[in-house]
Order: C-alpha cells, then structure tokens, then sequence
C-alpha cells in the first residue's frame, strides 16, 4: 500500500494522474501530516532534477503568509463617480455641430453663377442671334475648356497629348 501511495505521489508531481486520482490524492495528503512531508520531499527533488536550484523555505511559510493576509485591513474605498469634463464636452458638441453643417452645406447643390449666360439671352434677342451665337461659343471653346455654353459639353477633349521631341 505505501509502495503504491509513494508511486501515486511521484506520478503526481510528474503530472502523470487524472483529475479523479489527483483528488483522491490530495484528499489524503490534507488528512495525513507525514504524506505532507512525503510529498513536500518529493517536490523539492523533482524541482532540484529539474533546475538545479533550490530554495529552501520553512514549512510553515505558507501559513504565515495566510495569517498575514487575514490580519490585513480591509479598505473600502468609495469609488470616484467620472466627473464630466465640460470642457471636452464643450468640443465635441463643437466639433458636432460642424460637422452637422458641412453635411448640410455639401447636400445643397451650390449655385454656379455662370457670367455668360446673360450674354447668351442677348445674344438669342437680337435679329443675328444664330451667327453672334456661334462666334461667341467659337471664342469660349478656343478660351476656355472648362466652360459650358448653353448646358452642353464643350468639345474639347479632357486631355490633351503633348510631344516634344529633341533634334
């Protein structure tokens, strides 16, 4: 029986038994000091095979440590409630209500005032409103690609190719 106690023990610390074993182990070793001691051996030579340093510590070291932690005061601090910072606060409310309005602005379509849209009414009032029209969009086109006569697309290209090349 003590043969197979002290195998049970080194498979213990070897971690070598299942949960029910381990249990059944340490249950006996919590009723038995001399199984204590047995076990507390076997630990420390396991630790020695293992690192080849050792610490030897009292037996009772754990105890006093308990009895140290129980006699410890208890501190019940109240906890601090999260004071608002007005000032953050202030700044988001701040950085929100920007934010708001440029979303607001950029979904208004913005008017384009376009200067020669009133040149264009004239131009369709007057008895050479066909010929005054095409020079004047000729002119716009050879100016300016960027500007739209009558809501139509100029027709000048997006992109122009240029080449140089060096004799």
């Amino acid at each position: 029986m003590q043969e197979q106690l002290n195998e049970k023990l080194s498979q213990f610390i070897d971690d070598e038994l299942d949960g029910a074993q381990s249990l059944e182990l340490l249950t006996a070793v919590s009723e038995d000091d001399a199984l204590k001691d047995k076990l507390r051996r076997y630990q420390i030579a396991s630790q020695v095979l293992k690192s080849s340093e050792y610490s030897l510590v009292s037996s009772d070291f754990a105890d006093k440590i308990h009895q140290q932690l129980r006699h410890e005061p208890i501190y019940f601090m109240p906890r601090q409630k999260a004071a608002i910072k007005w000032q953050k606060a202030g700044l988001a409310i701040a950085a929100s209500a920007v934010l708001a309005v440029v979303w607001l602005a950029s979904k208004v379509e913005p008017r384009q005032a376009n200067p020669f849209s009133a040149v264009g009414v004239v131009a369709h009032s007057g008895s050479e409103s066909t010929e005054m029209h095409a020079r004047f969009k000729d002119y716009l086109q050879a100016h300016d690609n960027t500007l739209y006569v009558n809501t139509v697309q100029a027709a000048q290209p997006y992109a122009r190719v240029v080449g140089y090349s060096q004799e």
